[in-house]
This record gives C-alpha cells, sequence and structure tokens, in this order.
C-alpha cells in the first residue's frame, strides 16, 4: 500500500524528555507567504518569522498555528494557518494587531515526523536532506512540505537530518513517502559546532 505523505514536519518528543513548548513569534507586517501548520520557517534579520524559502537553507523552527487580525472585523483569529498577505501597520515593537505564528520554542532538541518523497534506504539514515517547499492547503490550514534525498549528504548546511524510519502499519519504509524521524541540522544554533554536524 502506498504511503500517504506527512503534512510537513510534525514535533514528536524532545531529545533527553521533557515536553514541546511552543512560543509566539512575528511575522513581517507585509507578509504575502502562506505560513502553513507544519512549515518550516526562517527568521529574517529583523527578527520577524518568515515562510522558509529554499529548501536547502537553514531552518530557525517549524509553525504550528498563528493568530492575525480579521481584515474585515477587525478581530483577532487563532487558525491552524497564516493566510497570505495578512497585512498590518505597527512602528511598535509588540502592536495588539500584530500578526504572529507558533512556533516550536527548542527546534533544534526536538525530534519531528516528516516524509520523504523517494524511497530511501537504511544507508540514508543520519544524512541530511533538503526540503522540498510544496504549498499547504488553505482548507486544512496544514503544510505541504516535505524531504526530498536529492543531494542528501553530510554537508553541515543542508537544513534537516533524517535518524530513523517511523515504524508503524500506515507505513511502508520501503516505499516513496515514508515518514522518518528528523530533527534540524541546520539552524539557530551553527552546525559547525553543534552534534548535529554530518559525519
Amino acid at each position: 500500500m502506498a504511503n500517504v505523505a506527512c503534512k510537513g514536519f510534525s514535533p514528536l518528543r524532545r531529545l533527553g524528555g521533557g515536553s514541546i513548548t511552543y512560543k509566539r513569534g512575528r511575522v513581517l507586517t507585509n507578509n504575502t507567504t502562506a505560513i502553513f501548520k507544519g512549515d518550516a520557517v526562517v527568521i529574517t534579520a529583523t527578527g520577524d518569522y518568515v515562510a522558509q524559502s529554499t529548501g536547502t537553507t537553514f531552518t530557525a523552527s517549524v509553525a504550528w498555528g498563528a493568530l492575525y487580525q480579521s481584515a474585515t472585523t477587525g478581530q483577532m483569529i487563532a487558525g491552524k494557518y497564516l493566510p497570505a498577505a495578512t497585512l498590518y501597520t505597527s512602528t511598535g515593537v509588540a502592536p495588539a494587531n500584530m500578526s504572529q505564528i507558533y512556533v516550536v520554542e527548542d527546534p533544534i532538541d526536538t525530534l519531528f515526523e516528516a516524509s520523504v518523497t523517494q524511497a530511501i534506504a537504511l544507508t540514508d539514515l543520519n544524512l541530511n536532506f533538503a526540503i522540498t517547499l510544496t504549498a499547504g492547503s488553505t482548507t486544512t490550514g496544514l503544510s505541504g512540505h516535505v524531504l526530498t534525498s536529492a543531494g542528501a549528504n553530510t554537508t553541515a548546511t543542508i537544513p534537516w537530518r533524517v535518524r530513523d524510519f517511523i515504524i508503524r502499519a500506515d507505513v511502508d519504509p520501503d516505499l516513496a513517502n515514508a515518514h522518518v524521524e528528523c530533527q534540524v541540522n541546520a539552524g539557530m544554533t551553527e552546525p559547525a559546532i553543534s552534534l548535529l554536524v554530518g559525519t
């Protein structure tokens, strides 16, 4: 039976135990790209979160919901995703009307479930994988991000490390879109001095 691809990156557990925690992060005032639940995100030089725009650079965290102001009613809305072109006006650091996303607070020490578009082998475990940045669904609010084994390597700057297969009745590890356990490899912690550098 064919595998059904994961909807982006889903937090599984923290290395060493403990609870997975989330924090809110501000989004650009002129954000034009939807950010879906499970999307990989990055932080701009101004400190705002945006959807990751290239699959081969570092990942700052994973989005897990949004809070934004309705353009029609002016009310704040909590949702699975931040719609595209969710704009607001502000000159302050934390205005009441700012668009925000919830992100995994400690992505480096969190393990995630994701899928790989191609079938991979045991020899691909512990390699670093890039992301295919497929658009999410505005119906479900869920991400379309998946890992790709194209170019998988030990290169420290590739964003995700695949650690193991998810073994479950609904997943065949021998087929494309197998679910894997993975973690951020190139993130806010400099990969060249972290324990997550490819070997």
